[in-house]
C-alpha cells in the first residue's frame, strides 16, 4: 500500500514534532518524484525512517528550480544579482560557555508587499533571536538556522529549519514555511495550498493530531 496520507500532507504546516511530521514538506510540495510505495507495515516504517534521514539532509541553503523554466518577467528583484531566494545572513561563531551559532538565514529577493512581509517575519524570528543570544545569553546556547527552497510550477516555497538548545532545556526543532505565487506576486495561504494539492482541511487537521499523538507516545 501507499505511504499513509499523514506522511505527505504537511508541507505548509509549522511543526515542532519534526521527526513525526516533516516528511510531507519534502515529498508533497518540493519534489516532482512520487513517494515510495510499500508492501507492508514493517517496510512502511523503514521507509519513514529513511525519509526522516533524507529530510535532515536536504536543507542545503539553496533554491532548486526542479527543472522548471520559470517566467519571472513580472518579478522585480531587490538585488538584481541574487537569486529569488538567497542567503542573507551567514555566521558561524562560538564562545566558550556562551553560545555556538551556525546561521544561514534566507531572504526572499522579491520587491512586493507579500515578500516584504516574509522578510520582516524572518528578521523578527531568526535575526533577532541570534542577536539576543549574542548579547544576552546567560547559559550555553546552541542555535542553528538552515533552509531549503523550491519552485513547483509557479509556486516558490521556502522552508526554514531552526534548532535551539538553551542550557539544560530540551532541544527544540521548528519548521517554518513560506509560499509565494510568482504569477500573482502574492502569498499563498495555507488554505490555498490545500486547494492546490486537493487536500481536505479536516483530514489534514486530523492527520496532524494523530501524528503529534504518535510522536508523544514514541517520545515516552
Amino acid at each position: 500500500m501507499k505511504i499513509s496520507m499523514r506522511n505527505v500532507i504537511f508541507g505548509v504546516i509549522i511543526v515542532i514534532c519534526i521527526f513525526a511530521i516533516n516528511f510531507g514538506v519534502y515529498w508533497q510540495f518540493f519534489r516532482n518524484t512520487n513517494p515510495p510505495s510499500t508492501t507492508n507495515t514493517d517496510t512502511q516504517n523503514i521507509d519513514q525512517k529513511q525519509l526522516a534521514s533524507d529530510f535532515k539532509n536536504i536543507f542545503d541553503n539553496t533554491l532548486d528550480y526542479q527543472g522548471y523554466d520559470v517566467n519571472i518577467s513580472g518579478i522585480t528583484k531587490i538585488k538584481a544579482e541574487e537569486d529569488l531566494i538567497y542567503t542573507w545572513v551567514t555566521r558561524e561563531s562560538s564562545i566558550d560557555n556562551k553560545y555556538d551559532l551556525n546561521l544561514n538565514i534566507p531572504r526572499v529577493n522579491i520587491s512586493s508587499v507579500s515578500a516584504e512581509k516574509f522578510n520582516e517575519n524572518i528578521k523578527d524570528i531568526y535575526v533577532n533571536k541570534a542577536n539576543d543570544i549574542i548579547l544576552h545569553s546567560t547559559s550555553h546556547t546552541i542555535y542553528t538556522v538552515e533552509y531549503m527552497s523550491y519552485i513547483n510550477t509557479n509556486i516558490l516555497s521556502l522552508v526554514i529549519k531552526s534548532t535551539l538548545k538553551e542550557g539544560n532545556n530540551p532541544q527544540r526543532i521548528i519548521i517554518q514555511t513560506y509560499n509565494y505565487n510568482l504569477s500573482t506576486n502574492e502569498e499563498v495561504t495555507f488554505n490555498q495550498m490545500l486547494e492546490i494539492k486537493g487536500l481536505n482541511a479536516n483530514e489534514v487537521k486530523t492527520a496532524v493530531q494523530n501524528t503529534v499523538q504518535d510522536a508523544n507516545i514514541e517520545a515516552r
